[in-house]
């Protein structure tokens, strides 16, 4: 009577041993400073998430965080409920990043541990450290980051030169027989959180985060949450919006200085021209006016001058002087008329009048004369019809 139940109590303890056993290696070994050992074979590369915040100052856009984790801003924004991936993150928002994880060897002394590798280049003022606990948000450990690149002197990094960070994270075992989740979230327990409030904001139970990770969490450990699928994160209402458009693009300064250069070669050009402008018109206006003063017109001349005849009488002392010097030799008696005169007795030179050549036929006081348009300087053809004359009057 006695062993019976003590044989049912056996099998159940039993059965129990073996449940445990497998979720115990299931779980693998517990985390170090290093890493979360693996065994390669049972290890298949999968396809999983960490959650990471996004942060001030560097952090608060997906481009930004997206070259960190070597993924594209979609990447993060459907798997994260972000419906505008150019959208402007607000500090400590969470996100989902996609990792491809796997069983890596790393050497006698660590053995081989799980993470996804992403290269960081060194800017001025970096370290292993810093880019361990604040770009990367201990999701892992400087430790881990000098036996993933054994080669590397942490005090003699260059700036620009290429890191490897090991990225805690972990798949699930696929020797297992139990009906096990797809995924593994990689999430860093925060100074605030316990794990009744991480199992409810990720919507399942305390014993099946401390099945997988054991009961001795710290903060700032790496847990690996199992999920069957992604929960739908609850993002800010501006994540969800479309960004607004860009404001108007605001005019450049003005700069003073040039501003005035340019108001004083305008004025310069300006005055220079109405000055070219201005001497062109007085120029006209003085040549016009020398014109009228010292010119005549071939009419004018005309009137000016005096032709010799038999008749007549001495008008322009100045005019008769002058032509009296240069017909004097040539004539034995002369008169003058005025030049209106003999302009009246031809009708102004008209072709009506002309007789031949520059002979012109016209009346004064009842006389009809023979004139003969001159130039000025007539001296010598002065003497050639005073030959005529002679000849004429010495055949009568």
């Amino acid at each position: 009577m006695i062993t019976k139940p003590i044989f049912i109590f056996s099998l159940l303890f039993f059965l129990s041993f073996i449940f445990n056993q497998n979720i115990i290696c299931y779980a693998q070994n517990p985390p170090s400073i290093t890493g979360y050992t693996c065994n390669p074979n049972q290890f298949n590369p999968c396809q999983t998430y960490v959650l990471y915040r996004a942060r001030a100052p560097e952090f608060l856009d997906l481009a930004s965080i997206g070259d960190l984790f070597s993924v594209s801003r979609l990447m993060i924004a459907n798997p994260s409920n972000i419906s505008n991936p150019n959208t402007t993150l607000v500090n400590d928002q969470p996100l989902f990043i996609p990792i491809t994880c796997s069983c890596n060897n790393i050497n006698t002394t660590f053995g081989s541990i799980s993470y996804a590798g992403f290269n960081y280049t060194f800017k001025s003022g970096d370290t292993m450290y810093g880019i361990s606990t604040s770009k990367y948000q201990n999701l892992t450990t400087y430790q881990s980051v000098e036996a993933v690149n054994p080669t590397v002197v942490p005090e003699n990094i260059d700036i620009g030169q290429s890191i490897k960070f090991p990225i805690f994270c972990k798949c699930p075992n696929m020797t297992s027989s139990q009906n096990l989740p797809r995924l593994l979230i990689s999430y860093v327990f925060q100074p605030n959180d316990n794990i009744s409030s991480i199992a409810s904001r990720f919507r399942v139970t305390p014993q099946s985060i401390t099945q997988i990770n054991g009961n001795n969490t710290k903060i700032l450990d790496t847990l690996f949450i199992p999920l069957s699928n992604l929960p739908n994160l609850t993002q800010p209402a501006s994540s969800n919006t479309p960004p607004p458009p860009p404001p108007p693009a605001s005019p450049a300064p003005v700069n003073q200085e040039n501003d005035r250069k340019g108001t004083v070669i305008g004025l310069a050009i300006g005055l220079g021209v109405c000055g070219v402008l201005l001497i062109l018109v007085l120029g006209l206006f003085y040549r016009e006016k020398t014109a009228k003063k010292e010119g005549y017109s071939d009419v004018e001349r005309q009137k000016s001058l005096y032709v010799g005849s038999k008749k007549g009488s001495f008008v322009d002392k100045d005019v008769e002087v002058n032509l009296l010097a240069d017909v004097s030799e040539c004539l034995d008696k002369y008169k003058m008329y005025k030049m209106e005169q003999i302009w009246e007795a031809t009708d102004g030179f008209d072709e009506g009048c002309l007789i031949q050549g520059s002979v012109y036929k016209g009346t004064i006081d009842g006389e009809v004369f023979a004139i003969k348009k001159m130039k000025w300087n007539a001296r010598e053809e002065l003497k050639i019809l005073q030959k005529i004359g002679w000849d004429y009057e010495k055949r009568k």
